[in-house]
């Protein structure tokens, strides 16, 4: 054969040539052109590199879906550790500005403005810095020189809850001085926000007079407006929210107990209800949004015999669930899985295929999901990796 094909035949025989003799040479990042054995496992169509910092993704579903990035790199003073941006969802290339006011920003999710019962609204969890927050005001550092008592003196670095429109805009913010730490977000179609971290427990004592203070992990949820007697609730600074004193996922080994609960997605496809990844526990886990009563038959951990033949997680950090009922979670220790809510069972591992530099998953710590297409977060390797499920 003659012609433009053997010219680009040679032309690529000749750049393997060079890589083999110690030039670098990038694989191509998006494969369309490669037959899809009919199997249903995936396959790797895409490798974004250069993303340093990628801590989470959020793929809103259905007609329209957007696909948003949020990057921490870490650091220490003031100054603004990390961003959110939208991403094209084929080209691995930003779209839109950065979101605005961010601080320490570690999670993200979407959920409904309370109004529509529809998913319009984009809310990052900004982590704040606990040092700063609390700074004594004499030493300038978070001790208690001057029998200082690490009472919050800057609350403006308090972690937040910060919401936005699906054109990143800002709208509104809120602080729950009761939760110590923070880790993990969802919001659910009817307005509400699930926050996932370690919370201050007061504890009664002997003397009536007395409490003990402790930290006990929780997940807590939060519905606009004042508490159901009109009153602000007093631990909440900023927009007008409360903590739901009817809901709560508590500390425990149990089906709706966590320990270091991390990532949340919220689902209307498979109940209402909220995954959890529970690391302390090593567990996915699904148990009640605290909206609808479903059962206790309907909630399930991924060490359920229902599961069987799915992996002993090490690490679950994230959990997603899509418009078909399958739910998906990362484990850090290097792998992404894939399971079914009904009928209850382990489906498959989505990370198979390599990604385009040949390398398998470093430490994948967020995954997003939507139809066919699986999307994860490597962050040891500063890259996002796209997949296609074989039909």
């Amino acid at each position: 054969m003659r012609g433009p094909t053997c010219i680009r035949l040679a032309l690529l025989a000749a750049i393997l040539a060079l890589a083999g003799c110690g030039s670098s040479f990038d694989l191509p990042t998006e494969s369309t052109n490669r037959a899809i054995p009919p199997d249903g496992s995936y396959q790797m169509i895409a490798t974004w590199p250069g993303m340093t910092g990628v801590g989470d993704l959020l793929l809103t579903q259905g007609t329209g879906s957007q696909l948003f990035l949020l990057f921490n790199t870490g650091g220490s003073g003031t100054a603004p550790r990390g961003s959110v941006v939208e991403y094209s969802r084929t080209l691995g290339s930003p779209i839109g500005p950065p979101f605005a006011g961010l601080f320490n920003p570690v999670a993200l999710c979407a959920g409904g403005d309370g109004a529509a019962n529809r998913l319009n609204r984009v809310f990052v969890l900004d982590q704040g810095d606990t040092c700063l927050a609390r700074r004594n005001p004499v030493s300038g550092t978070c001790d208690t020189t001057g029998r200082f008592g690490l009472r919050i003196t800057q609350i403006q670095y308090y972690w937040y809850v910060r919401e936005f429109d699906l054109l990143g805009n800002p709208i509104g913010a809120f602080t729950d001085t009761s939760l110590a730490f923070v880790n993990g977000i969802a919001g659910d179609a009817q307005g509400g926000v699930y926050v996932s971290g370690l919370a201050i427990i007061l504890k009664p004592t002997d003397d009536p007079r007395l409490t003990d203070r402790t930290f006990e992990f929780r997940v807590y949820r939060y519905l606009r407006g004042p508490r159901s007697n009109g009153t602000p609730d007093p631990n909440i600074s900023g927009a007008s929210w409360h903590r739901d004193p009817d809901y709560e996922a508590p500390q425990g080994p149990g089906i709706g107990g966590v320990i270091d609960p991390r990532g949340l997605h919220w689902s209307a496809v498979t109940g209402p209800s909220l995954f959890v990844a529970d690391l302390g526990n090593f567990r996915a886990e699904k148990i009640s949004d605290g909206t609808v009563d479903l059962g206790g038959a309907y909630y399930y951990d991924t060490r359920d015999p229902g599961f069987d033949g799915g992996p002993a997680f090490t690490e679950p950090l994230d959990v997603t669930a899509d418009l078909q009922g399958f739910f998906y979670v990362a484990d850090a220790s290097g792998s992404v899985h894939r399971f079914s809510n009904e009928p209850r069972a382990y489906v498959q591992r989505v990370d198979v295929e390599r990604d385009a530099f040949g390398d398998p998953l470093g430490r994948p710590v967020a995954v997003a999901a939507d139809g066919d297409f699986v999307y994860v977060a490597d962050q040891d390797r500063g890259r996002v990796i796209r997949y296609r499920r074989r039909a």
